[in-house]
């Protein structure tokens, strides 16, 4: 086990046993979901995970330390953290050795996780949806670190597209650029998170085991494997239509610009704006595919093992 990572008791006993685990984010928990609603849903994806017989193992970085899962010890130092609003931060992969020298608390991004989940032997990760390319990128180079991470390090990723923020068709131009492939979960159409079509064609696949089998062919066939993006649509009945979503976020990203909003600031500032514009829909459409994430990550863990 990697010396710079701890484990929760669970986490090690499912290492130790083989057993399936399906790696989560926490910029959801950190910046994502006002508390006490952070907890609730993180309890909520751990216990769906348990009925799947698939192993949880939520990354978060508590005051300098990794943790691959979390054991209530952890869980009582988040909710201290949350409850008296004690500074949390973003991390990106970048972002980890810094945290870990200067003992900084926060919620680790789709590159960090990756990163983290890799280093701990741990293949399949279920998160909202990636980071990419930011609609203003010709102006400002503001490009995710998770596209990064996706050309680099080996793991598959179940996501609803990217965040709907983005310029979903630049995103998937660097992605094809890096050799990633892009996979559609039962959809030839890639997801734009809130809503299930982006008018994006992808490769469409209809199982787990495909997953796998494309997966296990990378690690056979290119010299320096990739990552793999399972672009899994949200729900019908909870997503938002995308002309409808599209105005909300040309107003949302005016106000950014506006008040001088960029970098790691941007995306929870348009995601709470969107919150407020949509009457708290979009946070409702956001639980609803994290959880559908959850569900087709641990039938792809599964198959893994």
């Amino acid at each position: 086990m990697h010396s710079l990572l701890n484990y929760s008791s669970r986490i090690k006993k499912a290492l130790d046993l083989g057993k399936p685990i399906l790696a989560m984010e926490s910029t959801v928990l950190t910046h994502g979901l006002p508390y006490p609603d952070n907890l609730d849903i993180l309890e909520t994806l751990e216990e769906l995970c348990y009925s799947l017989e698939v192993e949880p193992a939520t990354i978060i970085v508590l005051d300098g330390q990794l943790h691959i899962g979390m054991d209530d010890q952890e869980k009582e130092i988040l909710k201290n953290k949350l409850q008296h609003s004690q500074e949390l931060n973003k991390f990106s992969m970048r972002d980890i050795p810094y945290a870990i020298n200067y003992k900084k608390s926060g919620g680790t991004t789709v590159s960090a996780t990756m990163l983290l989940s890799y280093k701990a032997g741990i293949r399949v990760f279920a998160t909202g949806g990636i980071g990419g390319v930011h609609k203003s990128w010709n102006e400002t180079l503001d490009i995710s670190s998770d596209l990064k991470a996706l050309s680099e390090i080996p793991i598959i990723v179940v996501s609803a597209g990217c965040k709907a923020i983005l310029d979903i068709p630049a995103t998937l131009e660097v992605l094809e650029s890096e050799a990633v492939p892009v996979l559609g979960w039962k959809t030839n159409e890639f997801p734009a998170f809130y809503s299930q079509k982006s008018g994006k064609k992808i490769d469409k696949i209809e199982s787990a085991k495909d997953v796998v089998n494309i997966y296990k062919t990378i690690q056979k066939l290119y010299p320096n494997p990739t990552g793999i993006l399972v672009a899994n649509p949200v729900p019908e009945k909870d997503q938002i239509p995308y002309k409808e979503i599209a105005e909300h976020i040309i107003a949302a990203i005016d106000e950014a610009k506006a008040k001088g909003i960029s970098g790691k600031e941007l995306t929870p500032f348009l995601l709470a704006n969107l919150a407020e514009k949509t009457a708290g829909k979009s946070v409702q459409s956001n639980l609803a595919l994290l959880k559908n994430n959850v569900l087709i990550g641990a039938q792809i863990a599964k198959e893994l093992k």
